[in-house]
């Protein structure tokens, strides 16, 4: 919407009990590099008194000059910057890939456990984005459990 300090603000002063920022599309070259949202996060920590959360590029990268940042060094940023909570979305799905293709063991590696063990367990939010998906036999999706639906699909499924 173009004015997120104001608007943010503005919901604070409303009666919003949190605020948060979702930077889906900001981050997916240079996540450290994304200054405008730490200058959002910096600017409305000024005027907002609640928690913010931030989400976006919360995963480890290595820049174009080949020097490498983990999670937690994006996170950190976010921290600095304002934020009391990130939000983990697509890292969260590969973790917990990791953790059933891994015989359900945590590993200690994921951005889950790594900014939650510096930050603590409060500061850790996850996104989850589920999504329809059709299949032409319940057999395909599994371990999943398949639900029938009165309305096919688009490709009549």
């Amino acid at each position: 919407l173009g004015k997120p300090v104001e608007l943010a603000t503005k919901y604070f002063t409303w009666g919003a009990d949190e605020v948060t920022f979702l930077n889906i599309t900001g981050f997916r070259d240079f996540p450290l590099g994304d200054l405008p949202m730490l200058e959002v996060l910096k600017q409305t920590s000024e005027k907002v008194f609640v928690p913010l959360t931030v989400g976006g590029g919360i995963r480890e990268f290595t820049d174009s000059e080949g020097k490498f940042y983990s999670s937690l060094d994006v996170a950190s940023e976010y921290f600095q910057s304002g934020a009391d909570k990130i939000s983990i979305g697509s890292e969260a799905v590969h973790a917990a890939e990791d953790y059933f293709g891994g015989g359900k063991q945590l590993s200690g590696s994921t951005s889950i456990e790594q900014i939650s063990e510096k930050y603590g367990k409060q500061a850790v939010v996850i996104s989850i984005d589920p999504r329809r998906v059709y299949v032409k036999d319940p057999a395909d999706c599994a371990p999943l459990k398949a639900v029938k639906t009165e309305i096919l699909g688009p490709g009549g499924e």
